[in-house]
């Protein structure tokens, strides 16, 4: 239903989904499926809320996505899994937060979520999705520092840390439009500097 911009039925199954993988969550709380099932609808329910506009609602679901990410990785450090659900929350609350307009606690996350990605993208070189999600990182950060704190200079460090990236991962995987797509946004970002 979300696929398909039926938000509202959407967020109704979201809502259910929440409801059941609580109750799951408590009755058997060393389960760590669940209390991960709880985390990613938690994290499914925020973006139903963040497309319909309710902003404030969408942030604490995503504070309830991290927390529980946060315990995940902490008990399971090894798990890279969870360590990429935790950063995966903190670009959520960086998103939030910066639609919000709290640029500063954005900026932590996004900090946040860069740091978890550069971690998994040296540990894991070979893995597609965290070179992609580092790139992201540095384009989330490049966007930050030039959007709001009207820093060139450091904007386009991170627009060439994430153009490098994403330049390898198209010529690399040219069948992934997203990679060529990013490539060509990110040419355009430095070109306008």
């Amino acid at each position: 239903h979300s696929s398909l911009g039926n938000l509202e039925k959407a967020l109704s199954y979201f809502e259910d989904d929440v409801e059941l993988t609580k109750d799951l969550n408590e009755s058997y709380p060393t389960n760590v499926n669940y209390k991960n099932g709880l985390a990613i609808s938690y994290s499914k329910l925020g973006e139903a809320h963040s497309k319909l506009g309710n902003l404030e609602k969408a942030l604490s679901y995503f504070e309830d996505y991290n927390r529980l990410t946060k315990d995940l990785n902490e008990s399971y450090p090894t798990n890279v899994s969870y360590k990429n659900n935790l950063a995966i929350s903190y670009l959520k609350l960086g998103e939030a937060h910066s639609s919000l307009g709290n640029q500063e606690k954005a900026l932590s996350y996004f900090e946040d979520y860069n740091r978890l990605k550069k971690d998994l993208n040296e540990s894991y070189p070979t893995n597609v999705n965290y070179k992609n999600g580092l790139a992201v990182s540095y384009s989330k950060l490049g966007s930050y520092y030039r959007d709001h704190l009207s820093d060139q200079k450091k904007a386009m460090e991170y627009f060439q840390l994430c153009h490098q990236l994403w330049e390898e991962l198209s010529s690399d995987y040219p069948i992934y439009k997203d990679f060529s797509d990013n490539y060509e946004w990110v040419k355009r970002a430095l070109g306008d500097m």
